[in-house]
C-alpha cells in the first residue's frame, strides 16, 4: 500500500514518461499479437489495459491517457474486424465503446485517488503544524504559570521576613512551601507527552522535593516501600498533593522533638478486581507526638491536613488518621485506579481536583 501510494505521489520527468509509455504500448501491442492466435475473437484490448493502468499509476494521468488512446487506435486498427482499416462496424463500436468505458473509469479513479492523497498530505502537514504550534503553546504557558507560582513564593517569604506575629510566619512559611511543591508537582507532570507516571518513583521525587522546600535544620530518615504500580496523570496530580502535604504535616509536628525525624512511607496495590480497578494504599509513619485525644479529621483546624482530605475526596479514595502502636501518626489513604491505566483519563477527572481546590477556598480559616 505503501508503495502503491509513493507510485502514484511520485513526480516524475517529462521523459521518464515518454520513454514509460513507449515501452508501455511496445510491449502491450507485441504481447497483444502473440497471443492473436491463441485468444478467440472478441478480446482485442485485452492487452492494453493492464498497460493503460500502469501508465496511470508508474507515469502520470496525462500519460497514462496517452497510452490509452495510442493503444485504443492500435487495438482498432489491427485486432478489430475488418482488421487493417479503421471499420466502424456495429460490433467495432461496441467494442472501442467498452473500451473507453474502461479506461476512462481507469482515469477517473486514479485522478480521484491522486487527488485524495494529495489533500491528505496536506491535512498532515496542517496537523503537524498545529501540534508542534500546540505543544509550543503549553510549555509556553506551563513556563509562565511556574514563574508566577515562583513570584508569588517569592513574594510570601518576603512577607515572612517582615510580619513580627510568630504564628503568622509559620502560616506563611508554610504556604510559600506548599506552593513551591505545586510548582515541582506541576513542572513534573503537566507535559504533553506524559500521560502515565510511575506511582512508586513519583511519589520518591515529590516527597524529596517537598523535604527540599521545607529547608529544615534537622535531618530526616526518611524510607519508600512502594509495590509497582502505573497511575494516570490525573491521579498522580492529587495523589501527589496528598503526599506532599501529610509529609508536610509530619515533619512540622517532628520539628517540635529534639531528635531527628524518621518518616516510612509504604505504597501497596493488590491485584485487579472483578471491577477492573486496583485497590491501593498510602501510608506514611511517623514518630512524632501522635495525635490529641478526642481528634476528628473532618474538624481538623490545620489547613494541610484539611487540603489532604479534600483531595482524596477528587480521587473518590478515603484517608485516615490514627496513632500508630508504637507512637507517633500513621496517615493511611486508601484510593482505586484502573487497572488498564494507559487508557483516557475520565472526562470530568480534573474537573474533581478543580472542585476540591474550590471547596478548600471557602473553608474557613485554620491554624
Amino acid at each position: 500500500m505503501n508503495g502503491l501510494r509513493a507510485a502514484l505521489m511520485a513526480q516524475r520527468s517529462l521523459r521518464y514518461q515518454v520513454i514509460f509509455g513507449l515501452w508501455a504500448v511496445t510491449i502491450s501491442t507485441a504481447l497483444r499479437f502473440g497471443m492473436d492466435g491463441v485468444l478467440p475473437q472478441g478480446f482485442p484490448f485485452l492487452t492494453f489495459f493492464p498497460a493503460v493502468m500502469l501508465s496511470l499509476v508508474f507515469g502520470s494521468i496525462r500519460c497514462g491517457i496517452a497510452v490509452a488512446v495510442v493503444c485504443g487506435l492500435i487495438a482498432w486498427f489491427w485486432f478489430i474486424e475488418p482488421a487493417g482499416q479503421f471499420g466502424l462496424t456495429h460490433g467495432a463500436f461496441l467494442a472501442i465503446g467498452f473500451y473507453m468505458l474502461i479506461t476512462t473509469t481507469d482515469v477517473l479513479f486514479i485522478t480521484a485517488a491522486v487527488w485524495a492523497l494529495r489533500e491528505l498530505d496536506v491535512s498532515r502537514v496542517k496537523a503537524h503544524e498545529l501540534a508542534q504550534s500546540r505543544s509550543l503553546m503549553f510549555s509556553e504557558l506551563q513556563h509562565r504559570v511556574s514563574n508566577n507560582l515562583a513570584t508569588i513564593a517569592a513574594l510570601l517569604r518576603l512577607q515572612s521576613k517582615k510580619t513580627k506575629d510568630e504564628g503568622a510566619r509559620r502560616a506563611l512559611t508554610a504556604s510559600q512551601a506548599r506552593i513551591k511543591s505545586i510548582s515541582r508537582l506541576q513542572r513534573r507532570l503537566h507535559s504533553v507527552d506524559i500521560q502515565t507516571v510511575d506511582a512508586a518513583e513519583y511519589l520518591r521525587e515529590v516527597l524529596q522535593d517537598t523535604l527540599d522546600v521545607a529547608k529544615l535544620e534537622k535531618p530526616v530518615d526518611m524510607k519508600i516501600q512502594a509495590d509497582p504500580l502505573v497511575v494516570p496523570n490525573d491521579v498522580a496530580v492529587p495523589l501527589g498533593l496528598i503526599a506532599s502535604e501529610l509529609m508536610m504535616n509530619s515533619i512540622e509536628h517532628g520539628a517540635m522533638l529534639d531528635r531527628p525525624i524518621a518518616i516510612k512511607v509504604i505504597l501497596r496495590s493488590i491485584a485487579p478486581s472483578e471491577t477492573g480497578l486496583i485497590e491501593a494504599t498510602l501510608e506514611m509513619h511517623d514518630d512524632g507526638p501522635g495525635l490529641p485525644d478526642g481528634f476528628d479529621l473532618a474538624q481538623a483546624e490545620s489547613l494541610g491536613l484539611s487540603v489532604a482530605s479534600q483531595f482524596a475526596t477528587s480521587l473518590d479514595g478515603e484517608l485516615t488518621l490514627t496513632t500508630g502502636a508504637s507512637g507517633g501518626t500513621v496517615a493511611c489513604l486508601r484510593f482505586r485506579v484502573g487497572a488498564n491505566s494507559a487508557e483516557k483519563p475520565e472526562p470530568d477527572a480534573m474537573d474533581k481536583v478543580a472542585a476540591s481546590g474550590a471547596a478548600i477556598g471557602k473553608m474557613p480559616q485554620a491554624g
